[in-house]
Order: structure tokens, then C-alpha cells, then sequence
């Protein structure tokens, strides 16, 4: 959901009951888990403790290690510092703002049973498809060309991968359900296509798309389970598509009625500034984008005058935000701008000046509601501060590591033998350095954590209910081969993954 930031997955789980939200299942100094905590945290999170013999557990005490080092975060008094307050402000508006989508969409949708009986229908028909991506039109023109000119589809989609490249990147098997879900205009735009057409092509967000719809098929006769479990995943959907044409038209009134005005001005000197942090020199000449402007002292870098940050950069209603106002929101959310050409990193900028006003509607109208105050949106943000405070603390500890050259050395001539190509044969230092420096780095990096955790421990008091966890345990299931599956929750005021839960580098700890 990308017009008002909630992540469509989230919908497809039911609530959680006040119990689950109010029993601790352990404390860790100032902070508690609930049982809930950490049942979502494991749930979501990484795939390597759920190998474990005892998964819940091991988790909880990855947990447990990241709340230590948050509590001593605190003492260090990082809870006051830039970095975890503005994101803390930024996940609060964006937490908000799903309680204002919960409240003004969600809530309304009504689906009529034969509108869930079609969902239904297309939940049974399977699609496999492949893709042949371009980054430019001209790309996907020639590739039109050379398919009009009797090259096999097959032949231009081997050819866009490296020998060691999979081709299930660009291999798709769904349903039609789900594609419609996952991305309505696709979906639109290959409804007409039969088993072996090849689409023209197609428009995406970072390229073209020229797709080939390799089989189409229907699920059998469904068991009367399975019909259940089906009908429930396409309400659910259904719900979730026509939310997110609601919120797309509430976005747009919205818009409409504040009017934003981009000022060009501000605009040439926020382009400068984001073609000095991410276009290399020979770009920014290519493309003629200036680094520096006339100010009454003459003229001067953009990055380094104090006046240019707080010229107007776009007006919407009776508001203003500043360059310097869109540079704080962007630092901490770095959505990534099209470089493909001139008129794609201009068109992605303003995009983005367009989705900062949005946002600022959005959070401003949650916030003039009191959402920011509910006791779901207080609750969900000390569980992102428990992770942020987590960051900051790790990366003060990890901060202390250093490896002196002669030390890789040492290493390398003590593990030569580690060091080989693909082709088996022994790699120089030169060669080898990188993955030195990266073995060394994570041995140093477990020792600096071990370290640190033992001490906390010993500081910082921690109590496990072994009650509550025995009883979560016994309706954990052991996984055989589990896999990482990350929900990110790409829209909204706040990019992120979708919940908190223990970093995928604690599979490094001893």
C-alpha cells in the first residue's frame, strides 16, 4: 500500500489479543517483551534460529542480547541523539498514519459475496511467467526487433544473465489473485496475453519489461478446506486491492486540495545537492548540473553555504518546506532516484518532493486525530526505539575494532589455504584481502560482542518467564529447512521492514 504506508501482508494476520500484548514473557532493565513481541519477532524473523532445537528460546535470548546493549545505549545517552530521535519522530508519523488508513479505509471496504466468489476464481489460475528486462526504452526497442525479426524469446532470456546468474530472478509463478495484488497495472497490462505470447513492452518504476507467459493453468477440484483457506486469502486481498483504490483516491483529493508548488529555485539547488551525494563527477558534467551558486559573498558550493538549505522549495496550501526540511526526510529514508538519463534522476526527484508533501498531509491530518497518541501506534514505537537504541549501541561497541594491515597479513599466511577462486587455485593477498579483512572483522566483532554481553548481564537486570515461554514453545513447530522470507514495508512515511525483530548477524555470534 503505497498511498498511505501500510503493508498489505499485515492485513492478512488478525489482531493480536490484549493478553498476548500485556504478558511479559522476559524484562531486560527498563524494557519488556511480551509474549506477543515475541511471537512477531519470531514469526518475522530470520530464518537460522528456526533450525535451532529450541527455536522460540534461542530467539528470545538474541532478543534479550539486543535490549542489553540498548540499555546501556541509554546510559550513554544515545535515546537523545539525532540519529535515533528523528527516527523514532518518523516511525511514530508512519504508525500514525496506518491508524488514520485502519480508521478511514480499511474499516469501510465491503466486498459482496460475488466479488469473493470471482476472487476466488482467479486465486485457482496459475500463471509462470518470464521476463526480459531493459533499463532504457531503446533497450526494450531493440529487443522488440530482434523478437520481430524471429530471435527465439528463449535465446534473449539466456542471454541477459552471467554463468553464475539464476534465471528464477526473472521467473515468476503465481495466480492471477495475487498479481492483481502484488501489482495491479502489470497485471492490467498482461490480462490479454495467451500461453507463449510475448508482451511489448512494458513501463516499470526502474525500466522495461518485456514479458512472455510461459503456462496458464487452473487448480483442480478443491477439497472443502482447501475452498476455506482459499475464499479466507481472497477476502483478505479483495479487501486490501479495493483499500488501496480508496486510498489512492483519499491521497489524491488530498493532494489536489493542497495545491503544491515546486519552486524552481529550490529545486536546482536540491538537484545539486543530491547529484554531489550520488552521481559521480563525470555524470553531474555530462548532465551539465551546476555544484555551486551566486550568494552575496559570490558564488559558493551548495553543500557548504548555510543560506541555501533554508530557501523554499515547495508550497502546498498556506505551508512551506525548505530544501534543508526535504534533506532531513530524505537522509534517513534514502529512497533510491532513477539514474538512467538526465530526465529520469529530474522526473525521481520530484517524485520524491511529491511523496515529502504527501506525507506531511497524511501525518499532519493522523496527528490532528490524536493517532499518534492511540496505545497501539505508543506501543509499536518503543518496540522500533528497543531496536534503534539496539543500532546505536552496536555500532558504538563495533566502533572500537581496528585491523592493522600487517595483521591481515599474519592471517592470510596463517589460512592460505582458506584462500582459493572458483577454479580451486590459490589466491595472492592481494587477491585474498577483502575476504581477509571480512573474517577478521567478524571474528573481532564476536569477541567485541561477547565481551560486552557477558558484562551487561552482570549489570543490567534480566528475568525470563519460564512459564510463558514453555507454553509459547509447545505451539512453535520445528522447522526442517527454513527459509528467510523479509516483509518490507516499502510505502508509506517511513521505509522499513514491516517489524522489528533480531538482526540476521547474530547467526554469527557464538
Amino acid at each position: 500500500m503505497k498511498s498511505l504506508g501500510i503493508l498489505a501482508v499485515a492485513m492478512l494476520f488478525a489482531g493480536p489479543s490484549d493478553s498476548l500484548e500485556t504478558r511479559v514473557a522476559a524484562s531486560v532493565g527498563r524494557f519488556s517483551i511480551t509474549e506477543q513481541d515475541l511471537l512477531d519477532s519470531y514469526e518475522f524473523g530470520p530464518a537460522f534460529v528456526k533450525r535451532s532445537s529450541e527455536p522460540l528460546r534461542k530467539h528470545l535470548e538474541y532478543m534479550i542480547y539486543e535490549r542489553l546493549i540498548a540499555h546501556e545505549a541509554v546510559q550513554l545517552h544515545f535515546d537523545t541523539s539525532m540519529f535515533v530521535r528523528e527516527r523514532i519522530a518518523a516511525l511514530e508519523e508512519d504508525l500514525a498514519v496506518d491508524q488514520l488508513y485502519k480508521d478511514e479505509i480499511l474499516s469501510k471496504v465491503k466486498l459482496s459475496e460475488e466479488e469473493i466468489e470471482a476472487g476466488v476464481q482467479k486465486g485457482r489460475m496459475n500463471l509462470r511467467l518470464r521476463w526480459i528486462y531493459g533499463e532504457s526504452k531503446k533497450d526494450a526497442q531493440r529487443v522488440a526487433q530482434e523478437l520481430d525479426r524471429g530471435v527465439p524469446f528463449d535465446s534473449l532470456f539466456a542471454r541477459q544473465f552471467k554463468p553464475a546468474e539464476s534465471h528464477l530472478e526473472r521467473t515468476l509463478e503465481t495466480t492471477l489473485l495475487k498479481l492483481e495484488h502484488d501489482n495491479p497495472e502489470f497485471a492490467g497490462q498482461i490480462a490479454n496475453l495467451r500461453t507463449g505470447e510475448v508482451s511489448d513492452p512494458l513501463e516499470g518504476p526502474d525500466g522495461f519489461y518485456t514479458v512472455r507467459i510461459d503456462q496458464i493453468w487452473q487448480n483442480p477440484l478443491l477439497t472443502e478446506s482447501e475452498y476455506r483457506i482459499l475464499k479466507s486469502d481472497a477476502v483478505s486481498i479483495l479487501r486490501t486491492n479495493r483499500a488501496a483504490e480508496l486510498a489512492r483516491q483519499y491521497v489524491k483529493h488530498r493532494m489536489k486540495a493542497a495545491d503544491p508548488v515546486i519552486k524552481a529555485e529550490g529545486f536546482s539547488l536540491l538537484r545539486a545537492y543530491l547529484a554531489e551525494k550520488g552521481l559521480s563527477r563525470n555524470t553531474r558534467l555530462k548532465w551539465d548540473i551546476p555544484t555551486t551558486f551566486m550568494t552575496e559573498a559570490g558564488p559558493r558550493p551548495v553543500s557548504a553555504s548555510g543560506e541555501f538549505p533554508i530557501r523554499p522549495l515547495v508550497t502546498f496550501g498556506n505551508q512551506m518546506l525548505t530544501v534543508r526540511e526535504y534533506i532531513q526526510w530524505f537522509d534517513i529514508r534514502q529512497f533510491q532516484l532513477r539514474t538512467s538519463s538526465l530526465a529520469a534522476f529530474n522526473s525521481s526527484v520530484k517524485r520524491t518532493i511529491w511523496k515529502l508533501v504527501q506525507d506531511k498531509l497524511l501525518s499532519q491530518e493522523a496527528y490532528s486525530r490524536h493517532f499518534n497518541r492511540s496505545e497501539k501506534v505508543e506501543r509499536e514505537t518503543r518496540k522500533w526505539e528497543a531496536k534503534l537504541l539496539y543500532l546505536a549501541g552496536r555500532s558504538h561497541l563495533l566502533g572500537s575494532i581496528e585491523i592493522p594491515q600487517g595483521f591481515l597479513k599474519t592471517q592470510y599466511e596463517e589460512q592460505k589455504k582458506r584462500y582459493v577462486d572458483d577454479m580451486g587455485r590459490q589466491m595472492s593477498f592481494e587477491k585474498a584481502r577483502d575476504q581477509v579483512w571480512i573474517d577478521v572483522y567478524y571474528d573481532e566483532e564476536r569477541k567485541v560482542l561477547f565481551r560486552a554481553i557477558q558484562r551487561l548481564k552482570k549489570e543490567v537486570p534480566v528475568y525470563v518467564n519460564e512459564s510463558v515461554l514453555k507454553t509459547l514453545s509447545a505451539t512453535v513447530e520445528t522447522e526442517g529447512a527454513p527459509i528467510n522470507v523479509i516483509f518490507y514495508k516499502p510505502g508509506g512515511t517511513f521505509p522499513r521492514v514491516a517489524f522489528p525483530t533480531i538482526d540476521e548477524s547474530w547467526q554469527r555470534f557464538p
